[in-house]
């Protein structure tokens, strides 16, 4: 049994629906479970709910299961497997029609941080109502320049929130070409910066860890997330 909330992805079209399964996976690690199905019973355009049956019970979690879609039709496919589901098992399966590929990716970060399946279904709509901006005094902060190619892409933004979560602190982060503070302990809102190298990252805490949070989350910008060049992606 995963102690993830797990991913179904479903396209009509193959390459969309493994291509999408594979960003998650490589944005989120093997940590999430995730199956996709796409195309119809010959491998063409098209959608499967047979398949999309068995990529349910594949990934089942009591923790909870997303299902992303492309297009309306899909969505049938999708309610009509569910159905075929155990009717306990329904219960803990939710679609969603969130864009597929972005969806999926904020998803898949939401669950590797250990989120609920609301949480995670919320990422994958963007829903960031629950995360509110701060407003803070302007004058005591620390800043770091990003020197990462590729910036505080989806995979570093995992590690940094759950490195944020880690601490007795509120923990608040914004770039220099921003005027609002963002919670540094959610996916969203830190994805949501599309924070790139050469832009300078401000951060502010208060708390028990503060000062201490504050250090630790520096230097893993400083060290390039901790992430080989070999790895970059």
């Amino acid at each position: 049994m995963t102690d993830k909330v797990s991913i179904v992805i479903i396209s009509h079209s193959p390459d969309v629906a493994s291509g999408t399964a594979e960003m998650v996976r490589q944005m989120s690690g093997q940590s999430v479970p995730v199956a996709h199905v796409g195309g119809d019973f010959e491998g063409g355009l098209g959608t499967n709910v047979e398949a999309i049956h068995q990529a349910l019970e594949e990934v089942y979690s009591d923790l909870g299961v997303l299902v992303l879609y492309d297009l309306g039709s899909a969505e049938m496919c999708a309610e009509t497997a569910m159905e075929l589901l155990d009717v306990e098992k329904q219960k803990h399966v939710v679609i969603s029609n969130a864009a597929l590929v972005e969806g999926a990716v904020l998803a898949g970060a939401v669950s590797a941080g250990g989120g609920s399946l609301e949480e995670v279904k919320s990422a994958a709509e963007q829903n960031t109502e629950s995360y509110t901006n701060h407003k803070t005094p302007e004058d005591s902060w620390e800043s770091v320049t990003i020197c990462h190619e590729i910036g505080l892409h989806a995979r570093p933004a995992v590690r940094f929130t759950e490195m944020a979560k880690g601490f007795d602190a509120n923990i608040r982060i914004k770039l220099d070409v921003h005027k609002e503070w963002v919670d540094a302990k959610s996916i969203v809102r830190v994805i949501g910066l599309k924070a790139r190298k050469g832009q300078v990252l401000n951060l502010q805490a208060e708390g028990n860890e503060a000062e201490e949070a504050i250090k630790n989350l520096i230097s893993f910008v400083e060290n390039n997330f901790d992430e080989d060049k070999k790895d970059l992606s």
